[in-house]
Formats: C-alpha cells, sequence, structure tokens
C-alpha cells in the first residue's frame, strides 16, 4: 500500500525574505489575474514566480516562464532565499481558520509518497481530470526538477494513531505561522526523529491515501517519473530515483473539521426543445417543490434535494426512489447527489454526456451559488444546477471502490498555501 518517506524540505529563510505572507502565495489554479498582479508586486521573491509565471512577448524554448522558474529557484537557494533542511523530515501542517458561524483546525502530514499507476490501487482517484492544467504543470516540473507543490491526499485513521506524533510536533515552536489574505492560518512544524517518522510510515503501509486535491499534479509527476526511467532504461524500476516519489500533504478523513464544498454547475447551450420538455422530464423521476432565490439553499439542505434556478425561478429536485434502483455503482457513489445530477438531470434530460463534459462546451463550475444564479440572471447561462455539502468520508469510499466522481466534483477548503515546503529532486 501506501510508501511514505522523509525529505529534505526547502523553505524560505525569513532572515532574509521576512514575513511569510509577503512570500507564499495560493496554489496556481485558484490566482485570478487580479491576483497574479499582486502577488508579483508584493515581494520580489514570491512564490507566484515559480507556479505562475509571466509569458513575455518573444519567449522561445530556450526562454520562458519554466526556464526563468528554473533559474529563480536556483537563484534563490543560492542566495539563501531559500534554505534546505539537513536532515530528512516529514512536516506537520496545521490550518486554522474560520467557517460556518465557528473556528476550526485541520492538521495533515507533509510527506514524499511513492507514485503509483492509479490500476495498482495504492494512490485513488477520486475526480476525472481535464488536460489543460496538465499542460502547463509538465514543462514547470521538467525545468525545475522540483516538486513545488503539493498534492492533497485523505487516509482513514479513526482510532487517531498519526495525530499523536502531530500532537507531539505541535508542543514544538513552529519553523512557519502565516495568515493568508482570507484570514487562514498556516503553520508548519518539523519531525526529523527517526522514530516519529517510523510511527507514519509503518501506519501507512497498508492503507490507500485518496487524493482530494491535486489529481492534475500527481498525474504530472507519475508522467514525469516515467519519462526519468526511460531516460536511465529502468522502466520497470528497478532502481529507485528520487522522481519516484512526489510531494504530499496527506490528512485524515475523521477530522470533525474536515470542510469540502460542492461545485455547482451553470448550464448554457442548451438546444430549446429540450428546455421545453425538462419539466415534465424531471417530474418522472423527481419530487419537484417550489422555493426562492433567497431560500434555495436552505431547503436544499433540509430536504436533502439538488437545487435547480432558472431566471427568476428556484425549485429543489429530490429523487423519488432510492438511487440504488436507478444508478449504478457502489452505495457511496450511488448516494452522492452529483451523480444523481448528472446521470438523471444533465445525461438524461439536456443530453450533456460525457463528451460534451469533455469538450467543456455546456457547463461553467462555481463553488459560489451566488455567482452561479447571477450567471443565468444576467443571461449568459440557461440553468444553475446547486448541490449540497459532499460528507468527506464519501470521498475516500468511493475512491476505495475503484470509482471516480465527475470532474470539479469538489473544493476542499482551506486551500494548501503554496510555499512553505517544497520538495527538489536531486537528493
Amino acid at each position: 500500500m501506501a510508501e511514505v518517506a522523509a525529505f529534505k524540505g526547502i523553505r524560505y529563510n525569513q532572515a532574509v525574505v521576512g514575513e511569510l505572507d509577503k512570500v507564499t502565495s495560493p496554489p496556481y489554479d485558484i490566482i485570478s489575474p487580479e491576483d497574479k498582479k499582486h502577488y508579483y508586486n508584493v515581494h520580489p521573491n514570491n512564490f507566484v514566480r515559480l507556479i505562475l509565471g509571466e509569458d513575455i512577448e518573444g519567449d522561445s524554448e530556450q526562454e520562458n516562464r519554466f526556464t526563468r522558474a528554473r533559474r529563480y529557484l536556483d537563484q534563490w537557494l543560492e542566495e539563501g532565499v531559500f534554505v534546505r533542511d539537513e536532515q530528512p523530515s516529514i512536516y506537520v501542517y496545521e490550518q486554522q481558520f474560520e467557517r460556518d458561524g465557528r473556528s476550526k483546525t485541520v492538521r495533515g502530514l507533509t510527506v514524499a509518497a511513492k507514485l503509483h499507476p492509479y490500476s495498482d490501487r495504492v494512490i485513488l482517484p477520486h475526480e476525472n481530470t481535464l488536460a489543460k492544467p496538465k499542460s502547463h504543470l509538465s514543462p514547470l516540473i521538467r525545468a525545475t526538477q522540483a516538486n513545488l507543490d503539493s498534492v492533497y491526499g485523505l487516509y482513514a485513521d479513526e482510532e487517531g494513531t498519526l495525530d499523536k506524533v502531530m500532537d507531539r510536533a505541535a508542543k514544538q515552536t513552529p519553523v512557519a505561522d502565516v495568515r493568508d489574505r482570507d484570514g487562514v492560518r498556516h503553520i508548519l512544524w518539523i519531525v526529523n526523529d527517526p522514530s516519529e517518522i517510523a510511527i507514519v510510515v509503518d501506519y501507512l503501509k497498508d492503507k490507500p491515501i485518496a487524493i482530494a486535491d491535486g489529481h492534475h499534479r500527481y498525474e504530472t509527476a507519475l508522467a514525469y517519473r516515467d519519462e526519468m526511467r526511460e531516460k536511465c532504461g529502468c522502466q520497470a524500476g528497478c532502481c529507485e530515483m528520487p522522481s519516484d516519489y512526489a510531494l504530499m500533504t496527506i490528512a485524515n478523513v475523521f477530522q470533525k473539521d474536515m470542510t469540502v464544498y460542492p461545485t455547482h454547475r451553470v448550464v448554457g447551450n442548451v438546444p430549446d426543445d429540450l428546455l421545453a420538455n425538462l419539466d415534465a422530464s424531471l417530474a418522472e423521476m423527481f419530487d419537484v417543490r417550489e422555493s426562492s432565490k433567497e431560500s434555495l439553499l436552505d431547503d436544499m439542505a433540509r430536504l436533502g434535494a439538488i437545487g435547480i434556478y432558472s431566471k427568476g425561478d428556484a425549485r429543489t429536485l429530490k429523487l423519488k426512489q432510492d438511487p440504488g434502483a436507478v444508478l449504478e455503482g457502489s452505495e457511496a457513489s450511488r448516494s452522492l447527489e452529483l451523480n444523481v445530477l448528472h446521470k438523471l438531470v444533465l445525461e438524461r434530460s439536456l443530453d450533456i454526456d460525457q463528451d460534451k463534459l469533455r469538450n467543456q462546451t455546456h457547463i461553467i463550475y462555481t463553488r459560489d451559488a451566488e455567482e452561479a444564479i447571477g450567471l443565468v440572471d444576467s443571461g449568459e447561462r440557461q440553468i444553475a444546477f446547486l448541490l449540497n455539502n459532499i460528507e468527506v468520508k464519501a470521498v475516500l469510499d468511493i475512491a476505495e471502490a475503484g470509482e471516480k466522481m465527475p470532474q470539479k466534483a469538489t473544493y476542499f477548503y482551506p486551500k494548501l498555501l503554496s510555499g512553505l515546503v517544497l520538495r527538489k529532486m536531486d537528493q
């Protein structure tokens, strides 16, 4: 099962760069163009220069944002902007945040995790991916030969065995403590005691890990591993290399404050005849109830129902029969509201099948219900489908069953902060 290891992490030297909030950033895939300008301007050593570099007119194969990222990384190591920990370590990573009217805390362990193809059933995907993000990540990992960002993984530890390791680490002085622009506090502790590391390694060796966030990063790292194996003539893995591992932060699904939000679907470009028949089609399988724009989310949560909004018209959809009678797959998959939406509404009633989803011609994804409704009110889109929160354990259950959710299924909050620790593949 999962094979994890300590590594000599590379971290910002605060004696050189000052406060970490000036040099860390969100992960590349949630940085808006406006945010990107902010992080570029706030500090000359901000991590955004590595993970989301600027394209410059005249760029070529020899000179581009990826080669510049490599130069920045090498230069910052040489100048002491970054320092490498002397001992192989794992890192306890804690996030403290306010959500749903109360304070929450989530902790995980940042490790080097051995890469496996999904078919090995060791590292498990939970949703389908899109091709475009990997086109950015592949040249970046080749140029820098580093894991700049961490994959976010899930493991099951109902007894809290590894919590004890994290509790002991958290009694020490942290090596990083920073608040991001959303007010989330990110704290990092080093664990370099071999006996503590051994507890983590031994506990996870018979456990699978499900990817919560970072499928594109993981698949890019796996492809890079295969490239490196081919270069050295060791395609079967006859010799272990640094590229056989990737940076991963793993969290226990049984933490009470683990927070995962749905990603809503906003639909457009649907033919008029399908829209005209939608109400009749939905009535065959769903109990359809009137709601309002203001009360829709509350009604959805109370009824355990999907929300549907067309301009000025809000309703809830509750399947009339047990989903096991009309959907295939494991119990966790059949119970997933998102699968009900995709199979019995988008595909059955609106003819938006897997090919159309992959082509991204019909759906805008957003985690913001107000934005989804606004896209409909503005006329940019025809219908919004809103979803309730997803149980964290369901993500692991579906992955362990060998199944996947549709793409853009989940939004884990908070996101991991970029720049707390990275891993160079030269050790």
